[in-house]
């Protein structure tokens, strides 16, 4: 019996293409540009499908790993817009070129670059990705987008004052971001009234602060910060958010009162200072999860000394409490210890061991020590859970 008389005459094929426009376009979607196009070969039916999707997703995976030029590059890259109606909208637009793959762009063509943004923004882009091969302008007219709602920039810099107005922008990332001047920097945050989702990996720029102003983002939920160790990020730009990741590698001595922040996930650096972590930790009233990650390298920190006052949050909030890269070092030991003794609403304690591969101390204990340990210490919450992983 054939395939199409076992599918009541009509093949797998024939199946799929006999479904709407719209979900078709709708499976494309997850598609890269590239093969999205790949698709019109396989029969008219699916000649003109590609032509209809509102997502550009276009990448060095099928071009310049390829050992292809960045014009061959950038010529789909205008076919796949001029091609499409010339009035259909642009909602999602991706442009990712790689260092990894292509080298380090000095030949990108840039002025094209430009044209082509420029482009996706005049047909009401709402979110926009670019990742480009070295540390290039942002184009000017990205800040004035009035339909941006995402926006994630990859590798890119300020070197000139622009006015920002981003008036629906609500997910704003920006990893390895080169800014000339801490005020530019200023101006981006300010551009953004609604933000929600603020992420920063990498921001190099100068230490200037005096006469800048960075205001409280009021409309912030979450934050992820990892900023370069020469530029202090101003924390009470993100003191409203609910959900804060931090690289705490830093040597802050003030923070802001985190005052609705209920989930932190700390990460520490190699020079880790106990008394600045306790800092944080009083100015977070209402923290309900802790998830600190330890170093997995060799670090150094201060010896453990308990605080006469435990934080607000530790002594009455705390719910769930999580230490990454547990080696049973010694102040990590009085550090768990002290939220076992002083955590009145802990319900989950989790301890996640460092994977053997990367154990590094010659004073390591090992996992049945640890939880003998910890399983001892008196608990100020009955209802406190212990878990080993």
């Amino acid at each position: 019996m054939s395939s199409s008389e076992n599918n009541g005459g009509m093949d797998t094929q024939d199946r799929i293409s006999s479904l709407p426009d719209e979900i078709l376009c709708h499976i494309l979607s997850f598609l890269s540009t590239y093969d999205s196009f790949a698709t019109s070969f396989v029969s008219k039916r699916w000649q003109p499908l590609w032509l209809f999707s509102a997502i550009l997703h276009l990448d060095d995976q099928t071009f310049i790993r390829n050992g292809r030029s960045y014009t061959s590059f950038f010529n789909f890259a205008y076919g796949t817009l001029f091609k499409c109606r010339m009035h259909q909208p642009i909602t999602v637009a991706r442009f990712l070129l790689s260092p990894r793959t292509c080298g380090y762009g000095s030949d990108f063509p840039y002025p094209l670059f430009k044209i082509w943004v420029s482009t996706v923004v005049q047909r009401g882009v709402q979110q926009l990705f670019i990742e480009i091969p070295r540390a290039l302008e942002v184009p000017n007219i990205i800040w004035n987008c009035k339909t941006l709602v995402v926006l994630k920039l990859y590798r890119m810099s300020v070197d000139a004052f622009v006015k920002v107005h981003l008036p629906v922008l609500k997910t704003l990332h920006l990893d390895f971001l080169f800014v000339s001047k801490s005020k530019y920097l200023a101006e981006i945050l300010h551009g953004c009234p609604v933000l929600e989702d603020f992420r920063a990996y990498h921001i190099f720029l100068d230490n200037k602060l005096d006469g800048v102003e960075f205001r409280t983002m009021p409309k912030l939920v979450r934050a992820d910060l990892k900023v370069d160790y020469v530029f202090e990020f101003p924390l009470k730009v993100v003191s409203n958010v609910e959900h804060f990741r931090f690289f705490l590698k830093l040597k802050k001595e003030s923070f802001p009162i985190f005052k609705n922040l209920l989930h932190l996930e700390l990460h520490l650096g190699l020079d880790i200072q106990w008394h600045l972590v306790i800092q944080m930790l009083n100015h977070c009233p209402k923290l309900e999860t802790i998830m600190l990650h330890m170093p997995m390298e060799p670090f150094s920190c201060t010896g453990w000394i308990s605080p006469q006052v435990v934080p607000q949050s530790i002594a009455s909030q705390l719910k769930r409490f999580s230490i990454f890269n547990y080696t049973g070092r010694n102040s990590e030991v009085q550090f768990t210890k002290f939220i076992l003794r002083n955590s009145t609403a802990l319900q989950i304690m989790t301890i996640h061991k460092i994977p053997p591969n990367k154990i590094y101390s010659s004073n390591r204990q090992n996992k049945f020590q640890m939880i003998q340990e910890l399983v001892m210490c008196p608990k100020s919450s009955a209802k406190c859970k212990l878990y080993f992983k």
